[in-house]
């Protein structure tokens, strides 16, 4: 006989950041909450080692207005949780040179519309000159011309964050349950009315089900998918380096590059991390620990910005939670034909932790409200079948 779980109004499907602030915000609003996580809470993309950037800088344009969102909630919950969310406002620079084969006028304009636009959506940024930067960051290599600057960028302890939301919704009468592997979805007359776990046991739907685990979303939507649903992701796994900082050197702030593969990040203990873009090869047969071209090439980036990195060792790579990436890099937000109580959210395509509590105020206004929030429709499926045609 196959066991069946009481029923909560609202089933989320996945323990990373999305999840668990959902969760949490869910509950705050008098939801009855059931989270489903396969491994341990953090244990994918929202977890490991060092911190994620907590930018706006150089975002796609169509993201900015969930960062405007996410910002002021980063810093609400750094203040309001006992021992904070790992959340630090340091500011980012994106930075820029002459590649070769460019004109300097053109590489001048691009910084200029980057800080005009941003600006205007709501992101405060500022134009700063070669020697400007330099003052910011003396560590940088001379054949930068200035860079973007938004005070307001971050960092944050990933794991720690993650984790931090899980525990407030458990305080909020959330049930979070790891070691839960959702199979299946089960549904009726168009509407999810429950999941089912490799244990068996069903887990009921009341009303609304709410898919955001990383890797697991499209696997689950693949059987109820309409011909017409067309989801271009495929999965990456980014590679992250950490080095030593035998000189004791300082990075000030999130620093990113305009023309290079970068991010790189000071964690507490003075130690840099170094990441930005490139990655590994991803297959499902298991998780790759690293590779030694993304090393060399990555290296070759982060040395040419910062030339003391040179003098470093190597701590460790990390190259092991998994991405979902849509092909044209922004993520996937949207329900089902076929179900029609159903909400998914993933594609985050390596950057999306920073504008994760964008998106969950957003989802919460959803799900409590009734209505779709205008902010949300960019982010739908529909925008691939509207490029088909």
């Amino acid at each position: 006989m196959t066991k069946q779980a009481a029923a909560s109004e609202i089933v989320i499907v996945g323990g990373g950041i999305y999840g668990a602030s959902l969760a949490y915000e869910l509950a705050q609003a008098g939801k009855t909450v059931t989270l489903l996580e396969t491994d341990d809470i953090a244990a994918g993309a929202s977890g490991g080692s060092g911190e994620r950037g907590v930018r706006a800088n150089s975002r796609d344009l169509r993201e900015l207005p969930i960062a405007t969102a996410s910002f002021p909630l980063w810093a609400k919950y750094q203040a309001q949780f006992e021992g904070g969310v790992g959340y630090r406002r340091i500011g980012g620079l994106h930075l820029f040179n002459i590649p070769h084969g460019a004109h300097e006028h053109e590489v001048r304009g691009t910084m200029e519309a980057m800080a005009m636009v941003q600006n205007a959506l709501g992101i405060p940024s500022e134009l700063l000159n070669r020697e400007q930067t330099l003052e910011r960051e003396p560590e940088l290599s001379g054949d930068l011309i200035g860079s973007v600057y938004c005070p307001n960028d971050g960092v944050c302890d990933h794991s720690f964050a993650t984790r931090a939301f899980a525990s407030q919704a458990r305080k909020a009468g959330a049930n979070l349950r790891t070691g839960a592997r959702v199979t299946e979805i089960l549904h009726n007359k168009g509407r999810a009315t429950g999941v089912k776990l490799t244990s068996g046991q069903i887990v009921p739907v009341g009303e609304k089900l709410v898919l955001l685990a990383n890797t697991g979303v499209l696997p689950l939507l693949k059987p109820v998918l309409q011909p017409q649903e067309i989801m271009p992701v495929i999965m990456q796994i980014p590679q992250m380096m950490f080095v030593t900082n035998p000189r004791g050197k300082k990075i000030n702030h999130l620093l990113g590059h305009a023309h290079r593969k970068l991010s790189v990040k000071q964690v507490k203990d003075g130690t840099l991390m170094l990441s930005g873009g490139q990655s590994v090869a991803y297959t499902p047969e298991g998780h790759w620990k690293g590779s030694l071209s993304s090393t060399a090439l990555g290296l070759t980036d982060a040395i040419a910005t910062l030339p003391f990195i040179d003098e470093c060792s190597f701590l460790k790579v990390d190259a092991s939670r998994v991405e979902s990436c849509a092909v044209d890099g922004i993520p996937i937000v949207d329900t089902l034909a076929a179900l029609s109580n159903t909400i998914y959210g993933f594609a985050w395509t390596g950057h999306g932790f920073a504008i994760a509590l964008g998106f969950t105020k957003y989802l919460t206004d959803w799900i409590v409200g009734g209505e779709k929030p205008q902010a949300l429709d960019v982010f739908s499926a529909k925008r691939f079948r509207q490029a088909s045609h």
